[in-house]
């Protein structure tokens, strides 16, 4: 098994996962489909360079994994704002 190869895949989709998660509500839809383009590309590479299916697999599940972790120690109580609610301050505030 590659370690560094499932190393670098767990990364990168766990921060695909975490741009979802974190994203504003009205958004997470578009959001999702560009994720869901970078994991697709991710699973092409593992099928182009040979046996890399369990790594992949393995990093995929990972992924899920620290996800769920955050979202339960940070994300549940941290939830997502929306744009609608930030104020800007000018000079005349």
């Amino acid at each position: 098994m590659d370690w560094g190869y499932t190393l670098l895949i767990t990364l990168a989709a766990a921060g695909l996962l975490l741009m979802v998660q974190r994203a504003e509500p009205k958004r997470r839809r578009l959001v999702g489909f560009f994720v869901l383009l970078g994991l697709l590309l991710i699973r092409q590479n593992a099928f182009i360079k040979g046996n890399l299916h369990e790594e992949t697999l393995s990093a995929f599940a990972l992924a899920l994994l620290l996800n769920g972790a955050f979202w339960l120690l940070i994300g549940r109580y941290n939830p997502v704002g929306s744009s609608d609610d930030v104020r800007v301050f000018g000079m005349d505030d």
